[in-house]
């Protein structure tokens, strides 16, 4: 894997900045402020919005069960990521929904980064193939996952991004944004 270019987003972190709606900020704080709301359809429908769920065709089973999750873990039954991944491809068009557990894990703990197709994009992660077993493709993401709880943790220790960090927390004022979440951000940010 090359070195990410971490320079870049310092280098470019104004215009960065003015590219993200202050409603990104605002938003997930509120969902991080009202996650025991949970159970409410206009917690379902803010987060789904936010988290971009809408408009993937994903079923009515599925929205319940993924709900049911964030809500027991909550209740001090936080999901393995690897099992919360299997659970939610059994439902409906059994897809292998990664991104969506990933951002219902770090909505129970905020410590914990996303994986999209951004940060994927970002870290030139390599998409396990369709044609491969459903479990090596699980197998392969959750390493990629592994592997980003790992640099974003190297990142914070070395001070890779610590300027535009402070120039995120500056600018938008996050009440709810861990580091993670604002490296997130910025890289999400960038590879726009």
């Amino acid at each position: 894997m090359n070195m990410p270019p971490y320079h870049q987003i310092n280098n470019n972190i104004d215009r960065i900045l003015l590219s993200i709606n202050p409603s990104h900020v605002t938003e997930y704080d509120w969902l991080v402020h009202h996650i025991h709301e949970v159970a409410q359809p206009e917690y379902q429908r803010r987060y789904n919005n936010f988290w971009r769920l809408n408009g993937k065709g994903l079923s009515q089973n599925f929205f319940q069960a993924y709900f049911q999750h964030l809500q027991a873990g909550l209740n001090n039954i936080p999901p393995q990521l690897n099992v919360l991944v299997n659970q939610l491809s059994q439902i409906g068009r059994r897809e292998l929904q990664f991104s969506f557990s990933t951002k219902l894990c770090h909505m129970l703990n905020q410590s914990l980064p996303i994986y999209d197709s951004h940060i994927s994009k970002f870290y030139d992660f390599k998409t396990p193939n369709r044609n491969q077993p459903f479990q090596q493709r699980i197998t392969r993401l959750i390493e990629s996952h592994q592997h980003l709880i790992a640099e974003y943790n190297r990142v914070l220790h070395d001070g890779l991004l610590t300027v535009s960090i402070q120039s995120f927390r500056q600018h938008f004022n996050p009440q709810s944004f861990t580091d993670i979440k604002v490296i997130d951000s910025l890289i999400w940010a960038f590879c726009r």
